[in-house]
């Protein structure tokens, strides 16, 4: 009897970590949704403001994240369309070694100047909130055709 309620309580232990995970991973999604959006709408002083992670603020000023956005982001021309491509979870970053409940999104964007890929990463701040971590772009470029040997 013992060992049928502890597998249950482990059972129901698991689910409800299942649970708490896919609702943080709903958060994240909508968070960096919402960031992205900012980003192509060149909101940057309200991304600063109120969703821009204390871990990414000790790294950089406000007028060194708004000059950075305001110049990088102005030869992109206008936003046409963003498409999630991919999500990615981690507890910890080996590259800076932050520590918490860290989500990367991938998705295809295409301006006025061409299409990329941009990620942004979110992480779970002591409010419960996920907000900007850190934020790459790069140039989509098309797939080089492998060669078939003669």
């Amino acid at each position: 009897m013992k060992s049928l309620l502890k597998a249950f309580l482990s059972t129901l232990l698991a689910l409800v970590a299942l649970t708490v995970h896919a609702a943080d991973q709903d958060d994240a999604a909508k968070a960096a949704k919402e960031i992205l959006a900012l980003l192509q709408q060149r909101q940057f002083e309200t991304l600063w403001d109120s969703q821009t992670s204390e871990f990414f603020k000790k790294r950089m000023t406000k007028e060194s994240f708004m000059a950075n956005m305001t110049v990088g982001r102005s030869q992109l021309g206008s936003a046409n369309e963003a498409r999630f491509v991919d999500m990615a979870y981690s507890q910890t970053d080996p590259t800076t070694s932050i520590k918490g409940e860290i989500y990367a999104f991938n998705y295809a964007t295409s301006y006025t100047a061409g299409k990329f890929y941009e990620r942004i990463v979110v992480i779970k701040e002591k409010d419960g909130r996920f907000r900007l971590a850190g934020l790459w772009g790069a140039p989509a470029t098309a797939p080089t055709p492998t060669s078939k040997p003669q």
